[in-house]
C-alpha cells in the first residue's frame, strides 16, 4: 500500500474493517514500517503523518475507516484493503453499492482478507468466484516463513476448539449446527461505530451519555472472571457494548470487586450491575455491596430456568438488531461455540466443548439482561419462564 501511494500521485487508498480499531491496528503496521525506513527516504514522501490518514508529498493518502457506508461514500479510492470482510455487517450494502461503483470509477483494485467466518457472507461468495484472485495462506507456509513454530501450531490444535482452530489455523469456512448464535446473527450485531471506551479503567475516561450496566461472570480456576460493559443507547434503543474486562485465572474475587467499584465510579452512571453468583454464593454479592459501590448490585443464580431466560433475551435483541458489538474475535468466537440441546419437557440446555469459554458471553448476558424492564423481558413475556429474581 505504501508502494501504490508513493508511485501514484494524487490517489486514495482505503483501509477498512468491522470497526475503527481494527483499521487503525492494520494503520499501525504501516506507520511501523514506515519508522523502518531511512529518515531522509520516509521525509521525502511522507508529508504529514496521523494515526487514521497518511499524507504523501505527491498528493497520495491512506486513510483507515470503519465498515460504515456514509463515511466511505464520497471517496474516489483507487485501492481498498478490506481486513477481516468475512465480519462485515451489511457487507453486501458496502461492497456492491459503495466499495465497486467506487472502483469502477478509478479503475481501481479491490484486496479483502480475512480469516473464514460464515459462508453466507459476501467474503465467502469472493473465494467460490473464479473472477477473483486467491490466495490461500496455509500453516506449513507459515511455519516455513519463520513466522511460527510447529511446536506452537501443535499446542493451539491441543488447546483449541476443532472449529474454530479449522477457521484460524487452516482457513476452511465452518460452522457448528448446533451452535446457538449462528455466524450470520453475530456478524449483525457488529457495529463500525462501537469501540471499548478503554483499556485501562485507571485512567480519565471520556464516557458518551446513556445508561450504563455491567455484567459479571466470576471464575477462577477453570474460566477466568469477566465483567462486560453494556450503555443502553437511548436514541436508538439499543444496548450496546461498550467494555470487557477479562482476568487472568486465580485472580482474587476482591480484584474483581475493585474492579467492579472503579468502573462504577469513573462511568458514575451505571445503573445496574448483575452477577453470577452460581458457586460462590452471595456473599461475593454482599462484598460489593460492602466495598461502597453505589450501583445497584444483584447476584443471579444460574439455573436451567433462568439461563434460558437470560440468554434467550440476548438472542432476541440480537434477532431485533437491538444489540451493538465491536469486533472482538474472542467474545464471536465464544459466542459461536455456545451450544445447546432440547429436552423432552421443552427446555433448553446450554453447553461449550471442552477446551473452550464461554465466561465473555454470560458476561455479556448479563450485562444485556441487565438493561430490561418489566414489560421487555422476553422468556418471561412470551414463554412464562420464572424469572431469576424471583
Amino acid at each position: 500500500m505504501i508502494h501504490y501511494a508513493a508511485s501514484h500521485p494524487a490517489t486514495t487508498s482505503l483501509i477498512v474493517a468491522p470497526g475503527l480499531r481494527q483499521s487503525m491496528i492494520v494503520m499501525d503496521r504501516i506507520h511501523a514500517f514506515l519508522m523502518t525506513m531511512p529518515k531522509k527516504l520516509r521525509h521525502a514522501i511522507i508529508r504529514k503523518l496521523q494515526r487514521t490518514v497518511i499524507w504523501f508529498k505527491n498528493g497520495a493518502q491512506i486513510v483507515a475507516l470503519p465498515n460504515a457506508p456514509d463515511l466511505l461514500r464520497g471517496y474516489a479510492a483507487a485501492n481498498v484493503v478490506c481486513d477481516e470482510a468475512a465480519f462485515f455487517r451489511e457487507d453486501e450494502l458496502v461492497f456492491y453499492s459503495v466499495l465497486f461503483p467506487m472502483l469502477q470509477t478509478t479503475q481501481g483494485t479491490l484486496i479483502a482478507s480475512s480469516t473464514p467466518w460464515a459462508k453466507d457472507s459476501v467474503f465467502y461468495k469472493f473465494t467460490q468466484d473464479t473472477a477473483f484472485s486467491k490466495h490461500k495462506v496455509l500453516i506449513g507456509e507459515v511455519i516455513d516463513a519463520g513466522l511460527t513454530t510447529k511446536e506452537f501450531i501443535d499446542e493451539m490444535q491441543r488447546r483449541t476448539p476443532s472449529e474454530r482452530f479449522r477457521r484460524e489455523y487452516l482457513a476452511e469456512f465452518v460452522e457448528d449446527e448446533l451452535t446457538y448464535f449462528s455466524q450470520k446473527l453475530i456478524t449483525q450485531c457488529i457495529q463500525s461505530h462501537l469501540q471499548p471506551l478503554t483499556s485501562d479503567w485507571t485512567r480519565e475516561v471520556r464516557a458518551p451519555a446513556g445508561r450504563y450496566f455491567l455484567g459479571v461472570d466470576l471464575g477462577k480456576k477453570v474460566d477466568p472472571s469477566v465483567i462486560a460493559i453494556m450503555r443502553w443507547n437511548v436514541k436508538e434503543k439499543m444496548a450496546e457494548l461498550v467494555g470487557l474486562v477479562r482476568f487472568r485465572l486465580d485472580t482474587p474475587y476482591a480484584s474483581v470487586i475493585g474492579m467492579v467499584k472503579l468502573i462504577c465510579d469513573k462511568l458514575n452512571r451505571v445503573e445496574k450491575v448483575l452477577v453470577d453468583q452460581t458457586g460462590v454464593g452471595e456473599y461475593i454479592v454482599e462484598e460489593m455491596k460492602g466495598a461502597g459501590i453505589r450501583s445497584r448490585v444483584e447476584g443471579v443464580m444460574l439455573t436451567v430456568p433462568s439461563k434460558q431466560e437470560i440468554l434467550g433475551y440476548m438472542k432476541h435483541l440480537m434477532e431485533t438488531e437491538a444489540l451493538g458489538l465491536y469486533y472482538d474475535p474472542d467474545l464471536l468466537a465464544q459466542l459461536n461455540v455456545e451450544h445447546y440441546e432440547l429436552t423432552k419437557t421443552g427446555q433448553i440446555l446450554f453447553n461449550h466443548a471442552d477446551g473452550t469459554h464461554d465466561d465473555e458471553v454470560w458476561a455479556l448476558a448479563l450485562a444485556t439482561y441487565a438493561t430490561r424492564t418489566p414489560d421487555t423481558s422476553y422468556m418471561t413475556k412470551l414463554a412464562g419462564v420464572p424469572s431469576p429474581f424471583a
